[in-house]
Protein backbone atom coordinates (compact mmCIF):
# COMPACT_ATOMS: atom_id res chain seq x y z
CA UNK A 1 0.00 0.00 0.00
CA UNK A 2 2.55 2.55 0.83
CA UNK A 3 4.87 1.63 -2.25
CA UNK A 4 1.61 2.53 -3.97
CA UNK A 5 1.26 5.33 -2.76
CA UNK A 6 4.38 6.18 -3.08
CA UNK A 7 4.17 5.91 -6.90
CA UNK A 8 1.22 7.81 -7.31
CA UNK A 9 2.63 10.73 -5.24
CA UNK A 10 5.54 10.93 -7.82
CA UNK A 11 2.84 10.41 -10.76
CA UNK A 12 1.41 13.80 -9.34
CA UNK A 13 4.32 15.29 -9.01
CA UNK A 14 5.36 14.44 -12.91
CA UNK A 15 1.68 15.44 -14.05
CA UNK A 16 2.13 19.07 -12.92
CA UNK A 17 5.51 18.97 -13.83
CA UNK A 18 4.66 17.50 -17.47
CA UNK A 19 1.86 20.55 -18.00
CA UNK A 20 4.11 23.53 -16.41
CA UNK A 21 6.47 22.14 -19.34
CA UNK A 22 3.37 22.52 -21.76
CA UNK A 23 2.73 25.69 -20.41
CA UNK A 24 5.72 27.12 -20.58
CA UNK A 25 5.94 26.06 -24.56
CA UNK A 26 3.00 27.64 -25.06
CA UNK A 27 3.93 31.04 -23.37
CA UNK A 28 7.71 30.84 -25.39
CA UNK A 29 5.67 29.78 -28.57
CA UNK A 30 8.42 27.17 -29.18
CA UNK A 31 8.91 23.58 -28.71
CA UNK A 32 10.98 21.87 -25.90
CA UNK A 33 11.04 18.45 -24.75
CA UNK A 34 7.95 16.96 -23.80
CA UNK A 35 6.88 13.37 -23.50
CA UNK A 36 3.50 12.90 -25.78
CA UNK A 37 3.56 9.25 -25.28
CA UNK A 38 1.65 7.99 -22.36
CA UNK A 39 3.29 4.66 -21.96
CA UNK A 40 6.75 5.72 -22.25
CA UNK A 41 6.09 8.92 -19.57
CA UNK A 42 7.01 7.40 -15.49
CA UNK A 43 3.30 6.61 -14.59
CA UNK A 44 2.69 4.87 -18.42
CA UNK A 45 5.53 2.48 -17.23
CA UNK A 46 4.03 2.17 -13.84
CA UNK A 47 0.57 1.75 -15.29
CA UNK A 48 1.21 -0.83 -17.70
CA UNK A 49 3.39 -2.87 -15.55
CA UNK A 50 0.37 -3.58 -12.76
CA UNK A 51 -3.01 -4.21 -11.95
CA UNK A 52 -4.09 -3.17 -8.48
CA UNK A 53 -5.98 -5.71 -5.75
CA UNK A 54 -7.67 -3.39 -4.01
CA UNK A 55 -11.31 -3.60 -5.91
CA UNK A 56 -11.70 0.79 -5.17
CA UNK A 57 -8.37 1.44 -6.42
CA UNK A 58 -8.51 -1.04 -9.52
CA UNK A 59 -12.24 0.67 -10.43
CA UNK A 60 -10.26 4.37 -10.84
CA UNK A 61 -7.38 2.59 -12.21
CA UNK A 62 -9.28 1.02 -15.14
CA UNK A 63 -11.12 4.21 -16.12
CA UNK A 64 -7.45 6.39 -15.65
CA UNK A 65 -6.22 4.59 -18.67
CA UNK A 66 -7.45 6.88 -21.71
CA UNK A 67 -7.81 9.86 -19.52
CA UNK A 68 -3.86 9.44 -19.10
CA UNK A 69 -3.57 8.71 -23.34
CA UNK A 70 -6.06 12.00 -24.07
CA UNK A 71 -3.55 14.24 -21.63
CA UNK A 72 -0.31 13.37 -23.25
CA UNK A 73 -2.40 13.94 -27.17
CA UNK A 74 -2.79 17.49 -25.77
CA UNK A 75 1.21 17.69 -25.99
CA UNK A 76 1.49 16.26 -29.23
CA UNK A 77 -1.62 19.15 -30.18
CA UNK A 78 -0.03 21.45 -28.95
CA UNK A 79 3.36 21.27 -30.55
CA UNK A 80 1.51 20.76 -34.08
CA UNK A 81 -0.01 23.69 -33.47
CA UNK A 82 3.20 25.47 -32.15
CA UNK A 83 4.98 24.21 -35.50
CA UNK A 84 2.45 25.48 -37.70
CA UNK A 85 2.69 29.06 -35.90
CA UNK A 86 -1.00 28.91 -35.03
CA UNK A 87 -0.05 30.37 -31.72
CA UNK A 88 -4.01 30.74 -30.81
CA UNK A 89 -4.87 27.11 -30.76
CA UNK A 90 -1.64 26.47 -28.60
CA UNK A 91 -2.75 28.28 -25.85
CA UNK A 92 -6.46 27.04 -25.94
CA UNK A 93 -5.53 23.55 -26.67
CA UNK A 94 -2.93 24.34 -23.32
CA UNK A 95 -5.90 25.96 -21.18
CA UNK A 96 -8.30 22.68 -22.38
CA UNK A 97 -5.60 20.23 -20.82
CA UNK A 98 -5.27 22.47 -17.73
CA UNK A 99 -8.90 21.78 -17.03
CA UNK A 100 -8.85 18.02 -18.17
CA UNK A 101 -5.96 17.66 -15.88
CA UNK A 102 -7.97 18.40 -12.86
CA UNK A 103 -9.89 15.43 -13.47
CA UNK A 104 -7.06 13.05 -13.68
CA UNK A 105 -5.26 14.36 -10.79
CA UNK A 106 -8.55 13.66 -8.84
CA UNK A 107 -8.34 10.25 -9.51
CA UNK A 108 -4.91 9.76 -8.59
CA UNK A 109 -5.45 11.80 -5.34
CA UNK A 110 -8.56 9.34 -4.59
CA UNK A 111 -6.01 6.42 -5.52
CA UNK A 112 -3.52 7.58 -3.03
CA UNK A 113 -6.29 8.35 -0.34
CA UNK A 114 -7.68 4.64 -0.46
CA UNK A 115 -3.84 3.41 -0.34
CA UNK A 116 -2.94 5.41 2.62
CA UNK A 117 -6.11 4.29 4.32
Amino acid sequence: KNEFAKHITNAIAAHENWLGNLQKMVEAQMIIPLQSNAAKCGFGHFYYSMTPKNPEIKEIWIGIGDKHKKFHQYGSDVVDAIMSGNYTKAQSLYEEADRYSDELLADLKKMKAIAEQ
